[in-house]
């Protein structure tokens, strides 16, 4: 029942519409169809591309605060070591 329906309607809307409507209306979407497909994909693969700088950057940023801290407090130590040198020596 809804096949002879739908099978009416498109025979209706089809006898009123252009041939030239009919033969470029699919390529259209066709086109539209793949250049969303290809922005889509294009988007995603730039996020990963994105995450993955921000994440290499984190490391090296962390690596930098180690060693800055490291040396920072590797100073006090070595002064109190030579503190003590000084007194056991007199």
């Amino acid at each position: 029942m809804a096949l002879k329906y739908l099978s009416k309607l498109v025979a209706k809307i089809s006898g009123k519409v252009p041939l030239r409507v009919t033969l470029i209306l699919p390529f259209i979407v066709q086109l539209f169809g793949v250049v969303g497909l290809i922005g889509y994909i294009s988007v995603k693969n730039g996020q990963r591309a994105v995450n993955d700088v921000v994440s290499q950057l984190l490391k090296e940023q962390v690596i930098r605060v180690e060693q800055n801290l490291e040396a920072y407090l590797r100073v006090p130590h070595q002064v109190n070591q030579i503190n003590s040198t000084i007194i056991r020596n007199g």
